[in-house]
């Protein structure tokens, strides 16, 4: 296969607070868009749920029982959101595939494919789907653009000597949020990259790029927001 890339949007960042989107981030994603479309054979982006996917399923687990439930609602959240990201770009070059064998399908059987999706596997986080589709197409690196600039060795919020950690192994990953091997995702559990991803990373030897926080703003365009941020990898 020739250049593929593959971006996990966090949906954090698709809206603020107010869940007014984001149009700072949207425009500079777009204007990316257009300018490196050409450049590749596969362009995947994969956009999570955020607050909003969190937010909902808090206020309606006294009502409904059973996790499996609460994560489909949840995942219905990432491809709404998969389906903004699209419209606001405009190019009907854009798939977004609503089952996991269709993703597969347009990657593998495609000349071309550009697809916008949210999750596709109840159970999985959709930094989960970003690896897996990183591992079909044989991507050593997923570039994941969140609420968090660099991951830091103390909470910055709360810390005013917290450093951030630029270069780090999965292995220390995996020493420094407690993942242990028996450790399994759990839904809405906020570390920059999810439990089984990360055991799935390790094991295929794909690296995540963790950036994003305040220069999503600050950035002139898209491709300044991941000149900097962590590198996890094997």
């Amino acid at each position: 296969m020739g250049d593929s890339i593959v971006l996990k949007i966090g949906g954090s960042v698709i809206y603020d607070n107010s869940l007014n989107v984001n149009q700072s981030l949207l425009d500079k994603l777009k204007g990316w868009y257009f300018r490196k479309k050409d450049n590749y054979q596969n362009i995947v982006i994969v956009v999570g749920g955020g607050s909003l996917s969190r937010d909902l399923q808090e206020k309606i687990s006294r009502y409904i029982g059973g996790e499996e439930y609460l994560h489909s609602i949840g995942m219905s959240v990432t491809n709404t959101n998969a389906n903004l990201l699209r419209a606001y770009i405009g190019d009907p070059d854009i798939v977004v595939p609503q089952r996991l064998g269709e993703a597969y399908e347009l990657l593998v059987d495609s000349a071309k494919s550009i697809i916008v999706c949210g999750g596709l596997r109840v159970g999985w986080s959709t930094d989960m789907d970003a690896a897996v589709f990183a591992d079909i197409l044989n991507e050593s690196r997923i570039t994941k653009i969140s609420d968090i600039d660099y991951i830091y060795n103390k909470d910055p919020e709360k810390a005013e000597d917290a450093t951030a950690i630029k270069d780090m192994t999965w292995d220390e990953y995996f020493k420094f949020f407690d993942i242990q091997e028996d450790s399994t995702h759990a839904p809405n559990k906020n570390i920059p990259i999810d439990v089984e991803c990360a055991r799935f990373c390790k094991k295929k030897e794909i690296s995540f790029w963790i950036s994003g926080g305040n220069r999503i703003t600050k950035a002139g365009v898209f491709e300044d927001i991941i000149t900097e941020g962590t590198l996890v990898h094997p």
